[in-house]
């Protein structure tokens, strides 16, 4: 059975600031577009970087147990630049993952279970489907 996840966001009252609910998690999130005096909390694009990098490490931590290896420390930097003649999309994501207590060989393995299996990644690298519905309440 496939697994299926849900995120629900809400007005709060105040302009460009988000009520996020997803399964049992509640957290902010503004919109640079939506306020006029800058962002506090994390925006889309931050909590986007913040899943792949998060997918990434637990992908190599679940990989380094499974393979009975010691990962010492293990570190992610995700990195988007806009495309310049077109805002609605990103240019590039690039994703660094920097590994210590293993070889080159062994961190490309870890690496490449992530690469493999996260859906985040393999969705946004193949441009996967998504759609959007809309409805009124009166």
């Amino acid at each position: 059975m496939a697994e299926t996840k849900n995120a629900h966001a809400q007005t709060i009252g105040i302009a460009g600031r988000y009520l996020i609910e997803s399964e049992g998690n509640i957290f902010v999130s503004d919109s640079a577009s939506g306020r006029e005096d800058g962002t506090v909390a994390p925006e889309p694009t931050h909590y986007l970087l913040s899943a792949l990098a998060v997918c990434a490490l637990g992908s190599v931590e679940k990989e380094a147990r499974t393979q009975n290896v010691t990962v010492r420390t293990a570190n992610a930097n995700v990195t988007s630049t806009r495309d310049e003649t077109d805002p609605t999309r990103f240019a590039n994501i690039q994703i660094d993952v920097l590994l210590s207590g293993v070889t080159q060989d062994i961190a490309e393995t870890l690496v490449a279970h992530f690469t493999n299996n996260c859906p985040i990644y393999n969705t946004l690298r193949r441009g996967g489907p998504i759609s959007v519905s809309v409805s009124v309440q009166a």
